[in-house]
């Protein structure tokens, strides 16, 4: 039977490393390695319907196709990154909700915002302790739309993909020890700006190809009706 005195013993040398854990944990953030990094292009092996993206006629169309494929996209090599000093972060699941589109600020494009949201696992380096926490946050990408002078047709330049940093937040699922809780909040804004740099790193290439491989007609007709104030900011 594990002994009272041991226990005492075991929780004072928690309470009197905090201070240690959360520095290595915090060097463990910082030094934060992606396991296998994407390379600039697509992964292939994603199965992407480019297809169904392809037969869109309108932008809800566009719109339902875009999330149907995004979400039932294999990402199991996008869900797994590892780092330096014992600190293992798993994404479990990701979704994308929705997009919403609004004019640019020189109101000749698209601001496309498209809110994710997902729950990882972190395993805690040097006590072994694994939590839940949910992640959410809004990549923000632009889109600029221009007529070709020689055929008349719509043609479309796909801009920055980020992050919005006001927008991204991270929960603790199922606290319990206070020391963990400790760990987590001490070093939450560095998971935050990790997590952030590598879901973008993840998803602005992917959502970029998919977005490439819209007919051009479909994003002009979006703008049109944005410019006549017909589309909401949800779509």
């Amino acid at each position: 039977m594990f002994q009272l005195g041991s226990l005492v013993v075991l929780c004072g040398l928690l309470i009197g490393n905090s201070e240690s854990l959360l520095g290595e944990l915090g060097s463990a953030v910082n030094n934060l390695k992606i396991l296998n990094p994407p390379s600039e292009a697509v992964p292939q092996n994603l199965n992407l319907d480019v297809e169904l993206l392809q037969q869109a006629t309108s932008w809800p169309l566009a719109k339902n196709s875009i999330l149907e494929t995004l979400n039932t996209a294999d990402l199991g090599n996008l869900k797994s990154f590892t780092s330096l000093n014992g600190l293992l972060l798993k994404i479990n699941n990701l979704k994308v909700l929705d997009f919403q589109a609004k004019l640019s600020s020189n109101g000749n494009g698209i601001d496309l915002t498209v809110p994710l949201a997902g729950e990882a696992s972190l395993v805690l380096p040097f006590i072994g302790k694994t939590v839940d926490i949910s992640v959410s946050l809004d990549l923000i990408n632009s889109l600029s739309i221009k007529t070709n002078a020689q055929t008349g047709l719509p043609e479309v330049t796909i801009g920055k993909c980020s992050s919005n940093t006001d927008k991204i937040s991270i929960s603790l699922l199922g606290r319990r020890l206070p020391i963990i809780n400790s760990i987590l909040d001490g070093v939450s804004t560095l998971l935050t700006s990790t997590l952030s740099t590598v879901l973008q790193n993840f998803l602005c290439p992917l959502l970029q190809y998919v977005l490439s491989t819209l007919n051009p007609s479909v994003l002009q007709g979006l703008l049109s009706n944005l410019l006549a104030g017909q589309v909401q900011l949800a779509l």
